[in-house]
């Protein structure tokens, strides 16, 4: 094994390693190189670093796959919640579509872009707290977290700090979500290794990745969920194994978070949750074939009812006979509408139809196919009231959150400031009155004990 100077060797290779690629990929390659150049050079820095780890992690015998397989499910579980988070605000905010365009050949040339960093981060990263955080593990998660948070933005991205305005900003919005997931990540690498770490970081990034829709939240509403989110996983993984040992401690214990079959179950009923939460998520953008519509007016009563789902699956034009529910949009209504055809002709080279709510007394302005989103194929009732109380409680919080607390306390303050002086006196003679009341009450018992 290598001591003393040796493993500060090696943590320094490492760091000065890491350090470096970051400094070539921000400065030099984006002026050297032009074009795809750039992914393919920025991809080959990154690279250099997991061998070098993983050779300087052999000579030093530190092993960095040791783990537990609790500490992995617990690491998945934490990471798919904080997703699901993100996933569930999108519901009220909006989804968007991924800039990512997997063809092969952009597979073939972004992807490897994308890894080799991620996982020269992780990978020295374990290393680095499985070294440094023998002696002082707290200080060691809190620096090694800290340096892997500012390694994140870009030269560019500090170059851009010129103002209070700037800086706090890219503090809330960068910076501290940031730092919290590096903390949390850095934690799992102490206690589990890199396949703890990995686990944690890699579901988040390959749902970014690969994901063909993505939640289009506010930056202030994502800052608050993630470092919710972390916040919630410390919780977890404190409860789950124990406290960080210290030097002798590690030399008598091993930390063991044996998995039983009970927390098995729970993992699968958590991971079966997350799937049907995403293909819940998937399916409002009808990329899976169909699309779920909650009912929110009662023209169809008394075949469909306020609150009710209708599934619509993309069905073609001659399929759609005289008497099937269909979905279509017109440019008068931004919300689609969901009537019954009653009529069915051909004209323009175009197939119309004309539809009706079960509930109006006149039929609606013809529509052509081109408008036509779908068929109702079932209807599951009721359900979609869950939905329609959630969203007007997350709008009531927003609401409150966002204009009705921050108006209350500007104008606190704003009256605080306004009457200063009368308040300070007000405080100062209760506080006065109260001491000079317990002082005279403990005098007088005291003076009954005499």
């Amino acid at each position: 094994m290598l001591y003393g100077i040796g493993k500060m060797k090696c943590i320094f290779i490492i760091s000065a390693s890491i350090l470096t690629v970051y400094l070539l990929t921000n400065l030099i390659v984006p002026f050297v190189f032009r074009g795809e150049m750039i992914f393919i050079v920025d991809a080959v820095l990154w690279a250099t670093i997991l061998p070098l780890t993983l050779i300087i992690s052999k000579l030093s015998q530190t092993n960095i796959f040791r783990t537990d397989k609790t500490l992995i499910q617990i690491a998945i579980i934490i990471a798919v919640f904080q997703t699901f988070l993100s996933v569930f605000m999108a519901f009220f905010m909006g989804f968007g579509k991924n800039i990512l365009v997997w063809t092969p050949r952009a597979l073939a040339l972004y992807f490897p872009f994308l890894l080799t960093p991620f996982l020269a981060t992780e990978i020295s990263r374990a290393y680095l707290t499985k070294t440094v955080g023998k002696r002082k593990p707290t200080a060691a998660i809190l620096l090694i977290g800290l340096f892997y948070t500012l390694l994140t933005p870009t030269i560019p991205a500090y170059l851009g700090l010129t103002t209070p305005l700037a800086i706090a900003e890219f503090l809330i919005r960068t910076f501290i979500p940031t730092l919290a997931t590096s903390l949390l990540a850095t934690y799992f690498a102490y206690l589990g290794g890199l396949p703890a770490n990995l686990a944690y970081m890699a579901v988040p990034a390959f749902f970014t990745w690969f994901s063909p829709i993505l939640p289009n939240l506010q930056w202030q509403t994502q800052s608050i969920i993630t470092v919710i989110g972390t916040t919630i996983g410390f919780l977890i993984l404190d409860a789950a194994v124990k406290p960080l040992p210290t030097a002798r401690e590690r030399r008598r214990i091993r930390i063991h978070t044996r998995p039983t079959r009970k927390g098995e179950k729970q993992t699968m009923y958590w991971t079966a949750i997350a799937l049907i939460a995403v293909i819940a998520v998937w399916s409002t953008t009808g990329l899976l074939g169909f699309t779920p519509t909650i009912i929110a007016s009662g023209s169809m009563q008394p075949t469909l009812n306020p609150g009710d789902i209708a599934i619509v699956a993309s069905t073609p034009t001659k399929a759609i006979k005289i008497g099937d529910i269909i979905q279509y949009r017109t440019p008068q209504t931004e919300e689609p509408i969901i009537h019954r055809v009653i009529d069915k002709y051909e004209t323009g080279g175009l197939t119309w139809f004309i539809t009706q709510g079960d509930a109006n007394n006149a039929p609606d302005d013809p529509i052509n196919e081109k408008q036509v989103t779908g068929k109702v194929i079932f209807t599951i009732p009721k359900l979609g009231w869950v939905s329609i109380y959630i969203k007007e409680f997350a709008a009531n919080a927003y609401n409150f959150l966002t204009a009705t607390l921050p108006k209350a306390i500007t104008e606190g303050g704003t009256f605080i400031l306004a009457n200063t002086i009368p308040i300070t006196a007000a405080l100062t003679l209760t506080a006065y009155t109260y001491l000079l009341f317990t002082y005279h009450k403990t005098t007088k018992k005291e003076g009954k004990n005499e």
